[in-house]
């Protein structure tokens, strides 16, 4: 059995747009096991004694059931160089715990502690190996159409109009002036960002 994974941010002992969420659990456990019976997560997880002071990813595994839940303490990745890696038909609409084929493709990287990969699947930038990505043109922020996962982050901001979502090819790379990383742990403003020359082909 296929087992997902669900990361959420815990800021000041409050699970962060946990609707979000709930959409893509629900989604994925009636897609995969044919569950209508929905979730909130929200009452499913419950926060133990952390400090108030810190941040922390909750890891949820979980399948037709939870299999389990821990809080981590979260530091950020410093990413300041992409490697352009095509994935070929990899396919990762739903979240699964199982990562073994990025750690093979990140496998290029020289300097994993501050570089990941940047996927191109059929010839379209989709996401990093951990993330969602936005290109900003000068007048407003994009995100790739068609994304390897749809972050709830993305999908926040999408319905907040503050990224757009657009078919985005290697060669539209020089139309955008930076790129920022964008995840459930990594905000808008929290990222650090990218210039479009630090894309390694």
């Amino acid at each position: 059995m296929c087992q997902l994974l669900e990361t959420i941010k815990v800021k000041h002992k409050r699970l962060m747009q946990v609707a979000y969420h709930n959409n893509r659990v629900n989604d994925s456990r009636k897609a995969l096991f044919g569950l209508s019976r929905e979730w909130d997560l929200s009452e499913i997880i419950h926060m133990p004694d952390l400090d108030p002071d810190l941040i922390y990813r909750c890891r949820l595994l979980y399948a037709r059931e939870v299999n389990s839940i821990e809080f981590v303490p979260y530091v950020r990745r410093n990413i300041q160089n992409l490697y352009v890696v095509d994935c070929g038909d990899f396919d990762y609409s739903f979240k699964y715990a199982e990562r073994s084929v990025f750690e093979k493709l990140k496998a290029i990287v020289p300097d994993p502690e501050v570089a990941d990969i940047l996927l191109i699947k059929n010839g379209l930038i989709t996401d990093t190996s951990f993330s969602n990505i936005i290109l900003y043109d000068g007048l407003r922020w994009y995100t790739p159409a068609i994304p390897l996962l749809k972050g709830t982050k993305r999908e926040y901001y999408i319905d907040k109009e503050m990224i757009f979502p657009r078919d985005i090819r290697l060669d539209d790379l020089h139309l955008y002036k930076k790129l920022r990383l964008i995840n459930a742990m990594l905000d808008w403003d929290e990222g650090e960002d990218i210039p479009i020359e630090h894309i390694i082909q």
